[in-house]
C-alpha cells in the first residue's frame, strides 16, 4: 500500500464516531488500577491499598511533635503565669565594715516576706551577729557558716572542703526552692538566700587555685603563699574565676525560681577603671556585670558650719547599679543615723522592703 492510500484511511478512521460501548470500555482500562504480575498471572491491586488515607493519617499543626521535647514543655509552660514568680533581685550591698550592710539585707527580707524563710551563707560571721542583736528567736533566719577547720598543717581551714561546703548549701537551696515549686507543696517557702563576705569567698577560691588547682605542691594556704611559689609557678586565674562563678551560677537558679538573692561585700583602696570614690569592690570582676542591683553604702560624720564633727553619722546607700529600675540610678536614701548621747534610728531602705519597686 502506498503511503497516500495509509494516510487517507487513518484519515477516515479519525473520522468514524465511537460506539458507546468502547468509549466505556477505554474508560474503564484508564481508571482500572495497576496489575501486579505472580507467575506470569496478571492480578489486580485490591483499590483499598490505593486509599493514602488508609495508611496515612492527616497531621495538623496542633499535632506538631517537636525534635526538641524538653524545650517544647518549657515553652508551653510558660502560656500560663507561674505559681511561683521568678525573683529580678540579685543585689549586692558593698561598702566598709560597720556600715550595717548585712542589716539592710535582713531588714529588706523581715519586711518583704515576713512570714518567709531566708538562707544566711555566713562567711564572716556579719549574718550571725546581726541576727542575734536584732532577730534574735526569728526561727525564719537560718545562718550556715561554710568554712571547715582541721587539725592538721598550719592553717585553720580546710579550704577545699569548706569550698565543697558552701556549694553544698547553696545546692539544697536550690533543692528546697524546686520543691516548693511542686504542686501541693505546704510547707514555709524559702524566699530569701543571702551571701555575706563574699570577698572572704573570693579569696577561698584564690586559696583552693594555689593549693589544689595547681602542681605547686604546696600543703595548706601559707606554703601556697611563699613568693618563690609563686614566682615559679604562676597563677591560672581562669581557674579562681571558674570556682567563683559557680556561686553566682547557683544564685541564678535561684533568682528563675523565684528566690531574692542578696551578697554583702567589702572595699579595698584603687584608682583604677573600676573604682569608685578611690575603691573597688572586693570579689572576682564578672560579679560587676552578673548582679541586677548594687548598693553603695557609706558613712558620712556631720559637720558644723565650723568644720567640727557634730557626733552624728549619716548612712546613705547609692544605687550604683540599677538595671531592673533606671529610676533609682545614681538615687540616695538615708537608712540609718546614730549621734553621740542619743539612739540610733533606723528606716531601712523602702525601695528594697517593698515588693515590686526594684
Amino acid at each position: 500500500m502506498s503511503w497516500e492510500a495509509l494516510a487517507e484511511n487513518n484519515e477516515a478512521s479519525n473520522k468514524k464516531p465511537v460506539e458507546a460501548e468502547t468509549l466505556a470500555e477505554i474508560q474503564e482500562q484508564q481508571t482500572a488500577p495497576p496489575a501486579t504480575y505472580q507467575g506470569g498471572e496478571v492480578l489486580p491491586v485490591d483499590p483499598a491499598r490505593l486509599d493514602l488515607k488508609s495508611d496515612y493519617s492527616q497531621v495538623s499543626s496542633s499535632e506538631f511533635i517537636s525534635s526538641f521535647p524538653g524545650i517544647a514543655s518549657e515553652m508551653e509552660a510558660q502560656a500560663h503565669p507561674p505559681e511561683i514568680a521568678p525573683s529580678s533581685t540579685f543585689l549586692a550591698a558593698v561598702g566598709h565594715e560597720g556600715t550595717g550592710k548585712t542589716g539592710v539585707l535582713m531588714d529588706a527580707h523581715a519586711h518583704k516576706h515576713p512570714d518567709g524563710l531566708c538562707i544566711v551563707l555566713d562567711h564572716d560571721n556579719g549574718g550571725l551577729s546581726c541576727k542575734q542583736a536584732h532577730y534574735d528567736g526569728n526561727t525564719n533566719i537560718r545562718i550556715f557558716s561554710p568554712w571547715v577547720m582541721q587539725q592538721e598543717d598550719k592553717t585553720a581551714y580546710n579550704y577545699l572542703a569548706s569550698y565543697n561546703r558552701a556549694m553544698e548549701i547553696g545546692k539544697f537551696a536550690v533543692e528546697y526552692a524546686e520543691r516548693q515549686a511542686q504542686p501541693g507543696y505546704e510547707g514555709q517557702l524559702l524566699k530569701s538566700f543571702i551571701v555575706t563576705g563574699v570577698d572572704q569567698y573570693d579569696e577561698m577560691c584564690v586559696n583552693c587555685m594555689k593549693i589544689y588547682d595547681l602542681d605547686m605542691k604546696a600543703t595548706d594556704a601559707v606554703e601556697a603563699s611563699h613568693a618563690k611559689l609563686n614566682s615559679e609557678i604562676g597563677w591560672n586565674w581562669s581557674i579562681r574565676s571558674t570556682r567563683f562563678k559557680q556561686l553566682t551560677a547557683i544564685c541564678q537558679k535561684l533568682n528563675r525560681l523565684g528566690v531574692d538573692v542578696y551578697w554583702e561585700t567589702h572595699l579595698k583602696p584603687d584608682d583604677g577603671l573600676l573604682s569608685h570614690d578611690g575603691f573597688k569592690i572586693v570579689w572576682e570582676k564578672s560579679a560587676n556585670k552578673d548582679l541586677f542591683q548594687i548598693l553603695w553604702m557609706r558613712a558620712k560624720p556631720v559637720r558644723n558650719n565650723d568644720g567640727a564633727l557634730t557626733g552624728e553619722t549619716r548612712y546613705t546607700a547609692e544605687f550604683y547599679k540599677s538595671k531592673t529600675n533606671p529610676n533609682l540610678l545614681n538615687q540616695e536614701r538615708l537608712y540609718f543615723v546614730t549621734k553621740k548621747g542619743e539612739d540610733a534610728q533606723w528606716y531601712g531602705l523602702p525601695e528594697l522592703r517593698d515588693a515590686g519597686v526594684l
